[in-house]
């Protein structure tokens, strides 16, 4: 029913919390009887007559739970002016305590007249009953208050809790848009230059430009793979960047020679998809400063104090200030700075470096992560 959901926990979690205190309370009473029987002449304890009080009292108050929580809603206690508040609640509080208090006495004197034990035709048991009754409403009133005050707990408790998860998906939608935005902007910008290769061959070497065009088709259809997913295994990556290389190396024929350095035992390491291709075809672009120059590239994975370092070096001509290279360098570095900074905050980072005429280097350093990916499984 709708009315049992107007809390801000679950209904059962109320009930057994009812039913935890009530069988508390029952206990306690009891224990009272035991230590106190002899020194007070109390007869014999009697579960049948002692139970219901407080079974009665608690499961009553788990049912008017909805109703207090509604009240808490319509008249919440920084609304102003507070004086109305402040009236609304105390009005409506005695009106609860009064009704909670009749319904659960008269229940609980039926049971004790069925007995034989209260005759309410009787004007003395019938005076007493009255008697008690103002003293009775006025605990249920307390506790009336002390409902109140656990319902604006939980819901505060709520509201925090409501207000972290909302804050960490948009957290994370942000993010998945902003790699998203990222990987975009790389596969274009390595098709530019691809097809521009292409076009170099077409002319001259029309059978090294179908070799392109063909493993062009390879890269597109592991490129498309790879952006399921964020991360891959590092023997995927460095396919990738296999195929890449052989379609640069058709184009610098014999200058450009290759070197890999990658332990077996690091194959299976999770690294992010494409993560390697802007830093070699970084290592293209610097390290061709002069048409007869042997080109050599060196893509190395390795353990560094327990993490993983995928590092990419050519010999080229480097260059003097790596800060300047970062700032004002090729969109492919800026773009593996910021998707290590999404994908692992301070603990994935990219380093550069190059001493002067002797090459330039680019490392990405990560945790090591064996995990299975879910979605390149």
């Amino acid at each position: 029913m709708t009315y049992f959901r107007r809390v801000p926990i679950r209904f059962r979690i109320v009930l057994i919390t009812a039913a935890v205190l009530a069988t508390l309370f029952l206990f306690q009473a009891y224990m009272h009887h035991y230590v106190y029987k002899d020194l007070k002449e109390m007869g014999e304890f009697r579960w049948w007559r002692e139970a219901p009080v407080p079974y009665l009292n608690f499961f009553f108050w788990a049912l008017l739970c909805p109703l207090v929580y509604i009240i808490f809603q319509r008249w919440p206690f920084t609304a102003k002016p507070a004086w109305k508040v402040v009236l609304a609640h105390v009005g409506l509080g005695f009106l609860i305590a009064t009704f909670h208090e009749a319904f659960t006495s008269s229940i609980y004197y039926g049971i004790l007249q069925t007995r034989g034990e209260f005759d309410f035709t009787d004007p003395k048991y019938r005076d007493w009953a009255y008697h008690a009754l103002l003293p009775a409403i006025f605990t249920r009133t307390m506790e009336y208050w002390v409902l109140m005050g656990v319902l604006v707990a939980l819901d505060g408790a709520r509201l925090r809790r409501a207000e972290h998860e909302q804050l960490l998906r948009m957290k994370n939608e942000l993010q998945a848009t902003q790699l998203n935005a990222l990987k975009k902007q790389m596969q274009p910008h390595f098709l530019f230059n691809t097809l521009n290769t292409v076009s170099a061959l077409m002319d001259e070497h029309i059978g090294d430009a179908r070799k392109v065009l063909s493993r062009l088709g390879q890269l597109l259809r592991i490129t498309l793979d790879q952006s399921r997913a964020d991360k891959v295994a590092l023997e995927q990556e460095i396919d990738y960047v296999r195929s890449y290389l052989d379609i640069e190396s058709i184009r610098f024929r014999d200058r450009l020679h290759v070197r890999y350095d990658v332990p077996a035992d690091l194959l299976k390491a999770q690294v992010p998809g494409l993560v390697l291709q802007p830093l070699v075809e970084n290592a293209i672009k610097h390290g061709t400063d002069s048409a007869h120059e042997r080109v050599e590239i060196t893509v190395r994975a390795q353990r560094v104090d327990g993490r993983l370092a995928l590092e990419v070096a050519d010999n080229g001509k480097g260059c003097r200030d790596v800060h300047k290279a970062m700032s004002n360098g090729g969109i492919g570095l800026r773009n593996v700075r910021e998707r290590l900074r999404l994908l692992y905050g301070d603990d994935g980072q990219l380093a550069l470096a190059s001493e002067s005429g002797t090459g330039f280097s680019a490392t990405v350093s990560l945790p090591i992560d064996f995990s299975i990916n879910p979605n390149t499984a």
